[in-house]
């Protein structure tokens, strides 16, 4: 299925990458919101980040099967 750009031979490992990215990011606004006191951005922000690294991991399973 053409997605528009290739992920390289290692289709698996470039979908888990990105999803990382995309969690270090929430959790950077975790850290930043945890150094300002709020407690609630911190704890959605991370929970925000480990779904997204719990599903690089699902996805990146489902692409290794599928390639």
């Amino acid at each position: 299925m053409a997605i528009g750009f290739d992920l390289g031979a290692n289709a698996p490992t470039g979908v888990f990458v990105l999803h990382a990215a995309v969690a270090a990011f929430f959790l950077y606004l975790g850290a930043a919101n945890a150094a300002a006191g709020e407690s609630l951005g911190l704890a959605l922000n991370g929970l925000i980040g480990a779904m997204l690294v719990a599903a690089g991991v699902v996805v990146a399973r489902i692409t290794e099967r599928r390639s």
